[in-house]
């Protein structure tokens, strides 16, 4: 079954949250009072829905957020209007059946409507082999790297609606 895109609401948080503790070497950690925080200002907060269930989640952020990210202080220095990936997960059950895609799709198709970029970042060091490739084959594009404390290293991705091959 495809996947179908939804609004998140709290009461995904549960599912949610499972999701995000489980990726969290890639992500950052969420509680319960950020996904709330997330669920009021987001530009988008979304599931990817399987068989009734949460399969996967997108946050997606505007500028001029009051957000303590250095990830998105570096795009908001740099971008006047963008469309920010704060984060996207899948449940490990369901990886590599179509829910990165749906939902990637879903967050290309509404940068396209505000005809914005979409702006994200993956791990380099550690290396996130499998995002990196995802990302590279949808057509984004490095525009640097950011280190941050301890042994991490980002690269900061756009892609622009106009260069999407999937919209």
């Amino acid at each position: 079954m495809a996947p179908t895109i939804r609004p998140l609401t709290a009461d995904d948080a549960e599912a949610v949250l499972a999701i995000n503790e489980a990726s969290v070497h890639h992500l950052a950690p969420m509680d319960g009072d950020e996904y709330r925080w997330f669920l009021d200002v987001a530009l988008a907060a979304w599931a990817a829905e399987v068989d009734g269930r949460v399969a996967g989640f997108v946050l997606l952020l505007e500028p001029g957020l009051a957000y303590e990210s250095r990830n998105y202080a570096w795009f908001s220095a740099r971008f006047d209007a963008f469309v920010y990936l704060d984060r996207v997960a899948v449940d490990a059950s369901l990886r590599r059946a179509g829910v990165g895609t749906a939902i990637y799709d879903a967050v290309e198709a509404r940068a396209a409507e505000l005809d914005r970029p979409v702006l994200l970042e993956v791990n380099v060091a550690p290396a996130n082999e499998p995002s990196l490739a995802f990302h590279g084959a949808r057509g984004y594009e490095p525009l640097g790297e950011l280190e941050h404390p301890g042994p991490k290293v980002v690269r900061m991705f756009a892609k622009h609606p106009s260069r999407s091959p999937h919209t």
